[in-house]
């Protein structure tokens, strides 16, 4: 009979997010630091006529999970900031915003690396020169005709035509469409929504070591907290998640979670 207690805990291999209500996978984790699993409850104690403690009773039992992930995921992000990530596709390109410094040729153009859009003729509205001391100096802005302290542009030529004298590198700022990028939005009404939780645990025997044991960890109810979001947007960075756990209100169940240890 498999009855095991004590046992070492390798690591946690993953966190798998799913939507509570259909299953659907929403997210995978991998690179799991710091796992801790809390639970709390709302203590009433119970005192005689001299104020002695008879006893404690507990209610409102709910649970915490958080950890860092060594790496930043876009997919937690996602969930954390109560939406969902954005692919691009041919039918569903995402625009996204371009900064490039290009070198203005003989004949005073400067060829952009991607097809400007936006308002027809006015794709880009300013370009900046910059001059051999590479400091910004006098700004053109978009004309249909050549002129003074004027440019023009071919979108679909990605060609920007600026006057004569002219000479140097000009800053350019615009937005493109890609059918190769993701997207995610936070906005101030949007709130994670309440997922279900898979955590897959790698146990050892205290015994024996070599002897490993598949352990699941599994919450039918978690949702992120937005209270207190950090992106650290350094190399070195964690991206961190908490999770509150809560039984489902309407239901007898009153599990928050269950924790499997399996010989196979």
């Amino acid at each position: 009979m498999f009855n095991p207690n004590e046992l070492v805990l390798e690591k946690i291999r993953s966190v798998e997010e799913y939507d509570s209500a259909t299953g659907e996978l929403i997210g995978i984790y991998t690179q799991i630091e710091s796992p801790s699993l809390k639970t709390a409850a709302e203590g009433t104690p119970v005192t005689d006529a001299m104020g002695s403690e008879i006893t404690t009773f507990y209610k409102a039992q709910t649970g915490t999970f958080e950890f860092s992930n060594s790496l930043f995921s876009l997919d937690l992000a996602a969930s954390q900031f109560g939406t969902t990530k954005e692919i691009a596709s041919s039918e569903n390109k995402i625009i996204r915003p371009v900064s490039e410094t290009i070198a203005v040729g003989a004949d005073h153009t400067a060829v952009l690396k991607y097809v400007p859009v936006g308002t027809s003729g006015a794709e880009i509205k300013y370009v900046k020169v910059i001059n051999e001391n590479n400091e910004f100096g006098a700004t053109y802005e978009v004309s249909a005709t050549a002129g003074e302290g004027k440019f023009t542009l071919d979108a679909a030529a990605k060609t920007i035509t600026l006057p004569d004298n002219v000479t140097g590198k000009v800053f350019v700022r615009y937005d493109t469409e890609s059918t190769n990028a993701v997207k995610i939005s936070k906005t101030t009404d949007s709130v994670p929504k309440v997922r279900s939780l898979l955590i897959h645990v790698i146990f050892h025997s205290v015994c024996e070591t070599d002897t490993v044991y598949a352990g699941t960890i599994s919450i039918p109810r978690a949702q992120i907290d937005p209270s207190s979001v950090e992106l650290n947007f350094t190399s070195d960075g964690k991206h961190g998640a908490s999770y509150k756990l809560q039984k489902p209100y309407c239901r007898d169940d009153a599990k928050l979670f269950d924790i499997i240890v399996s010989e196979d």
